[in-house]
């Protein structure tokens, strides 16, 4: 799935977030509190003031796999979906639940995995 579209740009800046929060362990209630409090709102994905984006929560969730935030995506379905995972495709708690896997689809849009965007 390459589309030209990535992260290139925010890469750097999103790999410095993951080294700070495996370096200061301290900091990982302030984030998850903050995931809490965007997945809280119907409108997860947008770009409200003080918004974790979803990629860099995807990528939290890829690099450090807190269960923590496996959770926080569960209860999203579960409060704005009935509980059904199918009535979520599409929405971030999908995107977060697939972040955690091994081969994870988007892995892609990262340089640091190694993956050419312009094949």
């Amino acid at each position: 799935m390459s589309e030209g579209f990535g992260v290139d740009r925010a890469e750097s800046s999103f790999f410095d977030v993951v080294g700070l929060l495996r370096e200061e362990r301290s900091l990982k209630a302030y984030f998850l509190e903050r995931i809490r409090t965007m997945l809280g709102n119907r409108n997860a994905g947008s770009l409200e003031p003080r918004a974790v984006p979803k990629e860099l929560i995807e990528l939290i969730a890829h690099e450090l796999r807190w269960r923590e935030i496996e959770s926080l995506a569960r209860r999203r379905v579960d409060l704005f979906f009935h509980g059904d995972p199918l009535l979520a495709v599409g929405d971030i708690a999908c995107s977060i639940s697939a972040a955690f896997k091994d081969d994870w689809e988007d892995r892609e849009f990262y340089k640091r995995y190694g993956y050419n965007k312009l094949r």
